[in-house]
């Protein structure tokens, strides 16, 4: 009992740690963007990929595969496995910030925004900082120790946030450029990178840990370290590789057309009003579900098939729901809540489509959690290379065609065929994770939902409105939006017993009168 429990300790602690870094990430943004201005959230989204590869490689890739190889070893292989990942990182990150440092200059070209040179070399420093983070939580871990990989997540985000907004606000009240605000920007990432880093350095100083370090380098765990790590980091980086796709080509695609630069980027600022909005509505969708993945993991190690197979199903339903209410509710409160969050509903159009992305990328990060549950981590990695490829691909084609839409069609698109990548591969060996009845149910509550909250919108809006009635009716629409979902879920019994111990408060919705919750889709 007491291995299981600490597992299950650990598992909830970095998830909590996970949901604090998301909410986190999203939120400072809208003041950020709210400080600078659409075009200097332009400046800052451009580079921001860099930031989110390097953290995606400290957090979610090479970690993972280091505490796998770490863990349950005797302590003299467990030493040359931390030692051999750290000289293999290391010479990653070098190479990683060379080529980044030197390149500068022609991404900024390939970009269309020579002037963003300075950020992008700055933003090679990231780098730096990988190896050593990366190495000392992946020990951690491997020792069944979440606490310093909880703790620096959290000192990263908050030094960062607060760096960002402080040195922001500086440069733009003493009349400063808006690039040299995203500069600032930049900095205080790193910063946020460095404090993470002090906190994993602390923690390596209590005596429990000064051991005797084994120089030697195993070339095996060289191999396994680079092979599945960057199998991991792959699939951790979807939404940010998209991002680095709009970074090369909406700007540069928009100033082909006849919109001038400065028009050009304060648009891509506008359309990068969706990231913030992406986040936070994956955020529920995402954590509930992947609450539930240390427990597939478990039960595929004790080759408790019935148990992996109703885990892994009920983490699709539940990623389902709350993704596709959350896509469908934020289309009918976007205009308030555009308005509400970044002054103008300039972009409300195209916004919709992009919101669509948060049920395509909940199905899809579900869906690799599972397979990455059970212990494959190349196919989870092969959907994202394909999503990314598509994205590419579409952005090509549509951006041209279609500008600002054309681009959220692409996103949301690319998210589409990822997910349909995926289970297709999952379908051949494995019974589907949704019945078509949930399915139609599901999107008959969305829509019906969503519908009433627009009229809601429309109804209480008016055309004159401030910041802050835009902001009242938002939260309104939301709230009504949540309460009807749950209700026509729960009266149309499309939940089943198991889904609602897992969400907030749902044994107490599972006691409504005329409630009987025994079926399961």
């Amino acid at each position: 009992m007491e291995p299981r429990n600490s597992f299950l300790k650990g598992a909830v602690l970095l998830t909590a740690a996970a949901l604090f870094v998301k909410m986190l990430s999203a939120v400072y943004r809208v003041p950020f963007q709210n400080i600078v201005g659409d075009t200097g959230f332009y400046i800052y989204q451009q580079v921001y990929p860099f930031y989110g590869i390097a953290a995606g490689l400290a957090v979610s890739g090479f970690p993972v595969v280091l505490s796998r190889l770490t863990a349950h070893r005797d302590e003299r292989r467990r030493q040359v496995a931390v030692y051999t990942a750290f000289v293999t990182i290391g010479l990653m990150g070098l190479i990683a910030f060379l080529l980044l440092f030197f390149s500068a200059g022609w991404i900024a070209e390939k970009m269309a925004d020579h002037s963003l040179k300075p950020l992008i070399q700055c933003s090679s420093l990231f780098f730096l900082l990988v190896p050593y983070i990366a190495v000392k939580r992946g020990a951690f871990q491997g020792s069944s120790n979440m606490a310093p990989t909880a703790s620096s997540q959290m000192a990263d985000q908050s030094v960062r946030v607060a760096a960002i907004l402080l040195f922001s606000s500086y440069i733009v009240f003493t009349d400063g450029t808006l690039y040299e605000a995203g500069l600032s920007a930049v900095i205080g990432s790193l910063l946020g990178m460095a404090a993470s880093a002090a906190v994993l350095w602390k923690y390596s100083r209590k005596p429990v840990l000064q051991r005797r370090i084994f120089f030697l380098f195993d070339r095996r765990i060289a191999f396994e370290i680079v092979s599945r790590g960057t199998a991991v980091c792959i699939s951790a980086l979807t939404l940010v590789l998209l991002q680095l796709a709009d970074s090369f080509q909406i700007y540069s695609g928009l100033i082909s057309s006849p919109m001038t630069e400065t028009e050009a980027k304060a648009w891509k600022g506008i359309y990068d009003r969706g990231q913030p909005m992406l986040q936070l509505g994956v955020v529920a969708a995402v954590s509930i579900s992947l609450t539930i993945v240390p427990l597939i993991s478990k039960a595929h190690k004790e080759n408790n098939t019935k148990a992996e197979t109703s885990f892994s199903r009920l983490a699709f339903r539940l990623s389902f729901a709350l993704g596709l209410a959350a896509s469908a509710g934020l289309a009918a409160v976007m205009v308030p809540l555009n308005t509400m969050l970044f002054k103008t509903a300039a972009g409300s159009g195209f916004l919709i489509v992009f919101g669509f992305s948060i049920f395509f990328y909940s199905l899809m990060a579900t869906i690799n959690a599972v397979f990455q549950g059970r212990g494959n981590d190349w196919i989870p990695a092969a959907g994202t290379a394909f999503t990314v490829a598509v994205k590419w691909g579409a952005n090509a084609i549509l951006i041209p065609a279609y500008g600002l839409y054309g681009a959220a069609f692409a996103t949301a698109g690319s998210l589409l065929a990822g997910v349909c990548f995926l289970s297709v591969v999952w379908n051949r060996n494995h019974a589907p994770l949704l019945t078509k009845i949930f399915a139609f149910k599901t999107t008959g509550a969305a829509i019906l939902m969503a519908a009433a909250v627009f009229f809601f919108v429309q109804l209480f809006l008016p055309a004159e409105a401030g910041r802050i009635w835009n902001g009242a009716t938002a939260a309104g629409g939301a709230l009504l939006g949540v309460c009807l979902f749950f209700t026509f879920m729960i009266k149309w019994k499309v939940w089943n017993d198991d889904d609602l111990r897992i969400l907030p408060f749902g044994e107490k919705l599972g006691k409504w009168p005329g409630i009987r919750l025994k079926r399961k889709w």
